[in-house]
């Protein structure tokens, strides 16, 4: 028993610790997360009214500790019920307070209210795209923990002849580093 409890001991002693594996590893490049969203996304043209209210869900990565590429969906409320999918890319802040500006292009899908002019005698089918900006001035990371406020975003979108307007607003997001 003696002699065993010794060898073990010694093995122990001799195998490196832990830890120092940690600390000598390279940091990853990539640090996904995923978050949850709220807010409102509004997509406003003469020929179409689309979106509202809601959340959904995300994932993002952030390579390198500032470039930020992410996706995500949204159930919203309002002019009926639609969904919104957005794709963004940008920069973010390091640290603690890590305010961050995105491009994102935004679909929204489902109900609208369509209207007939002149120029459009006809609806214009298939979803509403808009290419806008996204900017997030209050930003924090908590450890694991990534917490916005009060994002704001604008963009455009074509209904030929004519332009839309994409607003977004998302009041609160909290995400999760995996």
């Amino acid at each position: 028993m003696m002699t065993s409890t010794l060898l073990l001991l010694s093995t122990l002693a001799a195998s490196p610790d832990p830890a120092e594996d940690v600390v000598r590893a390279e940091p990853s490049r990539h640090q996904f997360s995923l978050y949850a969203r709220s807010g409102a996304t509004v997509y406003l043209s003469r020929v179409r009214t689309h979106g509202g209210v809601g959340g959904g869900f995300g994932l993002r990565d952030t390579v390198d500790g500032r470039w930020l590429l992410q996706a995500d969906a949204n159930a919203l409320i309002g002019v009926g019920t639609s969904f919104a999918v957005r794709l963004g890319a940008g920069v973010q802040r390091e640290g603690r307070w890590a305010p961050a500006a995105l491009v994102n292009l935004t679909g929204l899908f489902g109900d609208r209210m369509d209207f007939l002019t002149p120029e459009h005698p006809s609806f214009i089918g298939g979803p509403s795209l808009g290419l806008g900006l996204t900017f997030a001035p209050a930003r924090f990371t908590l450890g694991r923990a990534q917490v916005s406020l009060l994002e704001v975003g604008v963009g455009v979108g074509t209904d030929r002849p004519g332009l839309g307007l994409l607003y977004g607003l998302t009041v609160l997001e909290v995400g999760v580093a995996l």
